[in-house]
């Protein structure tokens, strides 16, 4: 007896169970401490699982069959019901007669039944093989007994045992019919459920990294993105304060904000700043095409199309001027609190990166931004 026709599941099978039911655990707990290295361990696992199921599919359930023997006792059982079932109805109507040369199959007494009934009794009694066998007897086959063989002058061609061998196969899986069908209706919902799995995990995945992406000291990879998209999970703050190591240097906190598809106004407090910032992010504006950078003097461009050019992300600034700062700080209080009437708000985040050690934006600069979708970001530690 094959050891694996002991049950409908095979060993790789349970394993897909196992790790199934162990990413969807570790997703649950993920929902609870919004670890993010649990929703990524969760989608492994789903994957791992989603692998068991096809190789339990292709090395277990296809080798299945259902076992002969069983199907031939079925097959006897419910043709002496049907003999059975055809004695008692017309049992009494012949004679009860047995002579000496019946065998054991002729226990009724064909002499007293129609031409109808021993028609239908012959097609019971009869098996198929037997009619397929005088059949062939009577078309004339072709004599392939011992004497004909050696009479004849063609030699017979034997069968190429290794070749058989090799098309057979591994063994096959015998059960019975009800086995059979369970089998194949486990490994169809195993298959739909782990396949499932992997696009829940892809679903979650992408929910981690939106409601990281507004979170400075939680978010990865920066992607140009609709601002409302992972804002709906995690709003971006009126103010960003950077870590203390910060995660990245100036320049690339301002690249960062490029390639997340958002404008910013740089405000550095030294000329050095402003120019190193300008020298290694125009590569960038190069490579992007929505993205433009542009150096702000004294009296080169107006403050309004500086704010305008911002609301609508479509340029972002450097400035180092300490003059042209007060004067944009004051012309953007006036033109934010303008558009908080109308309760009007950008449609990409801007950034105000302050680069102003010492110099803290103020309260009504803060509540303003937070109301038109503004956000500034403090690079310098203010807290002295």
């Amino acid at each position: 007896m094959n050891p694996d026709s002991i049950g409908t599941i095979g060993t790789i099978g349970y394993l897909g169970f196992a790790l199934a039911l162990a990413a969807v655990a570790t997703w649950l707990v993920y929902w609870g401490m919004k670890k993010r290295f649990l929703v990524r361990l969760g989608f492994v696992l789903a994957l791992a699982a989603l692998a068991c199921a096809k190789i339990h599919s292709a090395t277990h359930v296809d080798r299945i069959e259902i076992d002969p023997s069983i199907q031939l006792a079925m097959m006897k059982a419910k043709q002496e019901e049907r003999r059975q079932a055809a004695l008692d109805l017309r049992g009494d109507e012949v004679a009860q007669i047995r002579f000496a040369e019946d065998d054991g199959e002729e226990f009724m007494d064909k002499a007293g039944l129609e031409e109808s009934d021993l028609e239908y009794y012959d097609s019971l009694e009869e098996p198929a093989w037997k009619k397929n066998k005088r059949t062939r007897s009577s078309e004339g086959e072709e004599d392939t007994s011992l004497d004909a063989l050696i009479d004849t002058e063609e030699a017979e061609g034997g069968a190429d045992v290794e070749a058989l061998e090799a098309e057979k196969g591994p063994e096959p899986i015998l059960m019975g019919e009800e086995e059979v069908v369970a089998a194949r209706r486990i490994d169809r919902w195993n298959g739909r459920v782990s396949l499932a799995l992997p696009i829940l995990g892809l679903l979650l995945l992408g929910y981690d990294y939106l409601r990281r992406a507004n979170r400075y000291a939680e978010a990865s990879f920066p992607l140009p993105l609709p601002s409302a998209l992972p804002g709906s999970i995690t709003p971006m703050p009126a103010v960003v304060e950077r870590s203390d190591p910060p995660r990245r240097p100036v320049v690339a906190e301002l690249a960062w904000l490029a390639r997340r598809g958002d404008s910013f106004l740089y405000l550095a407090d030294e000329p050095l700043k402003a120019a190193k910032a300008l020298e290694q992010l125009q590569p960038l504006a190069a490579k992007h095409r929505r993205f433009d950078l542009l150096p702000l003097g004294d009296d080169t461009i107006d403050d309004d199309f500086v704010f305008e050019s911002l609301w609508f992300g479509r340029c972002s600034f450097v400035v180092e001027s300490p003059d042209r700062i007060e004067a944009l700080i004051r012309r953007f209080t006036e033109l934010m609190q303008q558009r908080r009437k109308t309760r009007a708000r950008v449609r990409q985040v801007a950034h105000l990166v302050w680069d102003l050690p010492g110099k803290t934006p103020g309260e009504e600069l803060t509540q303003l931004a937070a109301r038109t979708g503004f956000s500034i970001f403090l690079v310098a530690n203010q807290s002295h």
